[in-house]
């Protein structure tokens, strides 16, 4: 029951992500009252801070998504369901971010050709994303890679700005960003 974080001590990994704004925007339709204290920490101590109860609640993010149980966890919502059903739209999930005086053109070239690369040769970078994750099998990891690298890594497209415009323009009106000029994101 989402009231029941009314009050209570939620763990966050950042105070500025995606996870972050889609948990901010679930809790001002479902938890009247609103959260207690807000306690951002690295996103590997919130699992276990929760089990051994030093905070009532955690937004997991990354791996911990398909590893929570392990703690003795339950789920009580999860954001990227919630926000696809709530807007029909996709999670928008990372940004590559350029100064519009830059070769865009090269910039996109460069990171469809590393996309592409990925999608070959998908054993090139196993080892290094096992190096780089917190608490990751060979299975999870390939269950993270097949949820978040999608059709959206290599072209955003139409619904994906739509996703983006829907965030910035929820969490602005929320007060959680400043008001954006969403004609000015795009390409």
């Amino acid at each position: 029951e989402p009231a029941w974080l009314a009050g209570r001590r939620v763990a966050v990994p950042s105070d500025r992500s995606t996870a972050y704004l889609l948990f901010r925007l679930w809790a001002a339709q479902s938890i009247p009252d609103g959260v207690g204290e807000i306690v951002v920490m690295p996103f590997h101590e919130i699992m276990p801070a929760v089990r051994d109860g030093r905070i009532d609640a955690g937004l997991v993010i990354h791996e911990a998504r398909f590893t929570y149980q392990n703690f003795g966890l339950t789920l009580m919502a999860d954001m990227g369901s919630w926000w696809e059903t709530d807007t029909g739209l996709p999670i928008p999930l990372g940004a590559i971010v350029a100064r519009r005086n830059l070769d865009l053109a090269a910039i996109a070239g460069w990171v469809r050709a590393s996309v592409d690369y990925a999608w070959a040769h998908p054993e090139a970078s196993q080892a290094y994303v096992l190096r780089h994750a917190q608490e990751m099998s060979p299975e999870v990891a390939q269950a993270h890679i097949d949820l978040y690298v999608n059709e959206f890594t290599a072209e955003l497209g139409g619904q994906g700005f739509e996703a983006v415009y829907a965030l910035l323009g929820r969490a602005a009106q929320e007060g959680l960003v400043p008001e954006v000029d969403l004609a000015l994101i795009g390409v």
